[in-house]
């Protein structure tokens, strides 16, 4: 009897494992299948809400019309489109250029430390000399191409406006300086972190041999590099290029601030254009729900999202290997070291190239970070920073309130739907499978959507649920921040090793109690890294949340409820350029720019201690 009893404890116990683990697995499916429902749910809105100004104007008059008027109900997009088109053309050669070779220097030529040597006497310039030779140069560099890729894009827009527009308006027969030119330079500026990143991953990714091979056959390090490595990594950088593009064709704050925001084709350098993205900003204000202009914003969104969309889904149709004509033939015989030989110098020059643009994003970054510096240092007054907020005398408070309370809301959300779904990516579905490639493919979708599109989803659904509220900001902040936090806890996951699953299993433990006693607690460093990151993309966010959380200077009291409206961080410096009145201008905004600039950085260096720290243990 006691045997039966104890075998039947055992079975009713396995069979609650099995229920479990059944139950455990499909939710973390339901996780998972959030980001398709997501791309459809905003697919489906967007275009629901622009039906009415493709039905009343015509699609083909819409998309292919050249005025756009709402006063006198003329609607065409043709302008923008080619401008967006163009400014996007324009920063991703001059971008995309510098990204490709700064990541070509940080793989091969940048020195992991320096090599200063002091024979003087004097200790404190010994110590100092010894101290700046322990710097690792390399990780240095790193860190300054993430920082440049943390800074919030208004804070791009007023760099560009003080330097970039300020120094073309001598040659714009107009005197202003903004334009194409002056938004395709912001732009770059902008996309370099995201091409420089992807593309030194390629390049890493390239099997060793293949460098080392080319040595070995009497080649120089340049000619390795620029005629075996760099084509071996081309499917890879180019994949970069292409997402660039689509972070240059989404961007909206720092366009709208220099582009100048006429409906005209971009016929000239300096000629006042108006993009995609900087039509939904400069015209919501004047948009009512309901009305044909509130429709043809959604058309516009829809169109912008199309566009993005496909730029992003193309990275799946770049071939994984590229294999040149001439690859063999310069791989063995002697007939290789001859042609390297006589092309040579190409490579040498390309070399100093990379050198060169590696010295210049250094360069922008310092002009960057000094403009921020000597502009609000000044301006960073305590009454400011913590004094009581009225529409008189504006203070950071309800900003670093409403900020607090978006990461908050926004992590208590995203997180453990983020965490489920890369649980159930890496756990759960088999590797390679149909479901695993649509549910990334789905992740890299929702990525890639412009921030603005986002801003018009929340505004659709949210607002008009919550009002324009901190609650209707932070779940739109939901969205924009999973897919960051999927991929980068997959990541993390599949960093543990399986002989860790393995002995659990052996010791006798179910599914789910190795996924939560084994796994996350070892991967809770690459979880802690994705919440980071999300908050930096939180606090640097502002298209999304001024159409959900709405642009209003309010005091700390009512910035204290979620249900109310108030501005983040970021949306407040861009009020200070959109909405000026005489207590808040310039001033505020570059003394708000120094908050976010130690923030960004702050975040950065939490990044990498905690990446150094599992580097180290592992």
């Amino acid at each position: 009897m006691e045997a039966a009893k104890v075998e039947s404890k055992q079975g009713n116990t396995i069979n609650a494992g099995k229920v479990k683990n059944t139950m455990a697995k499909y939710l973390f499916f339901v996780c998972a299948s959030l980001s398709v429902l997501a791309v459809f749910g905003i697919i489906g809105y967007i275009l629901y809400a622009g039906i009415p100004a493709f039905r009343d104007v015509g699609f083909f008059q819409f998309v292919f019309g050249t005025n756009w008027n709402h006063d006198a109900g003329i609607y065409g997009v043709l302008p923008m489109i080619v401008s967006t088109l163009v400014v996007t053309l324009g920063a991703i050669l001059v971008g995309g250029t510098i990204g490709v070779f700064t990541a070509i220097f940080l793989v091969f030529w940048c020195p992991d430390k320096f090599h200063l040597r002091y024979e003087g006497e004097n200790k404190f310039l010994k110590n100092f000399t010894a101290w700046i030779n322990k710097i690792n140069l390399r990780a240095v560099f790193d860190q300054v191409i993430k920082l440049l890729a943390g800074i919030p894009s208004v804070i791009f827009g007023y760099f560009g406006l003080t330097f970039i527009v300020g120094a073309f308006a001598g040659f714009d027969v107009y005197g202003i300086g903004k334009g194409a030119l002056s938004s395709a330079l912001v732009l770059a500026i902008m996309i370099i972190p995201t091409v420089t990143s992807l593309s030194k991953n390629a390049l890493e990714a390239v099997p060793e041999h293949y460098y080392e091979g080319a040595l070995a056959m009497g080649n120089t390090k340049a000619q390795a590099v620029f005629r075996v490595v760099f084509p071996a990594a081309r499917s890879g950088i180019i994949s970069a290029l292409i997402l660039g593009i689509g972070r240059a064709v989404g961007e909206t704050m720092a366009v709208n601030m220099v582009s100048g925001g006429r409906v005209y084709f971009p016929d000239g350098l300096f000629t006042p254009i108006r993009t995609l993205t900087t039509n939904i900003a400069l015209e919501f204000a004047d948009a009512s729900q309901g009305s044909i202009l509130f429709a043809a914003l959604f058309a516009t969104g829809f169109i912008l999202l199309v566009i993005v969309l496909l730029i992003n889904l193309s990275v799946n149709l770049v071939p994984k290997e590229f294999k040149g004509k001439r690859g063999k033939k310069e791989l063995h015989g002697e007939s290789a070291e001859i042609i390297y030989q006589k092309k040579g110098l190409v490579p040498e020059i390309l070399k100093y190239v990379a050198m060169f643009f590696a010295a210049v994003i250094v360069v922008i970054l310092a002009m960057l970070i000094l403009f921020i510096l000597i502009n609000g240092i000044p301006n960073l007054k305590w009454d400011f920073l913590f004094g009581e907020s009225t529409h008189q005398h504006p203070s950071l408070v309800p900003s670093f309130i409403a900020t607090g309370y978006t990461i908050l809301i926004t992590l208590a959300i995203s997180l453990p739907l983020g965490i489920g779904a890369a649980i159930y990516l890496v756990e759960y579905a088999k590797p390679g499978s149909k479901v695993v490639k649509v549910l990334r493919t789905f992740v890299d979708t929702l990525s890639g959507v412009p921030s603005i599109v986002f801003g018009l989803f929340g505004n659709l659904l949210f607002v008009s649920a919550f009002g324009y509220s901190v609650w209707a900001g932070s779940f739109t902040m939901v969205l924009v921040v999973l897919p960051t936090i999927i991929r980068s806890t997959e990541e993390s996951l599949l960093a543990v090793p399986v002989s860790l699953r393995e002995a659990s299993y052996g010791l006798g433990a179910s599914k789910v109690r190795t996924i939560f006693k084994v796994v996350l607690p070892s991967a809770f460093p690459g979880i802690a890294t994705a919440a980071i990151l999300a908050m930096g993309r939180i606090i640097g966010e502002s298209a999304a949340l001024i159409y959900t959380s709405g642009m209003l200077i309010t005091s700390a009291g009512a910035a204290a409820n979620p249900g109310n409206m108030a501005p983040t961080l970021t949306v407040f410096l861009y009020m200070c350029w959109a909405e000026p009145t005489n207590y808040l201008g310039y001033d505020q905004a570059y003394a708000t720019a120094v908050v976010l600039l130690i923030l960004t950085a702050l975040l950065n260096l939490c990044v990498y201690l905690i990446q150094r720290h599992v580097k180290k243990k592992r």
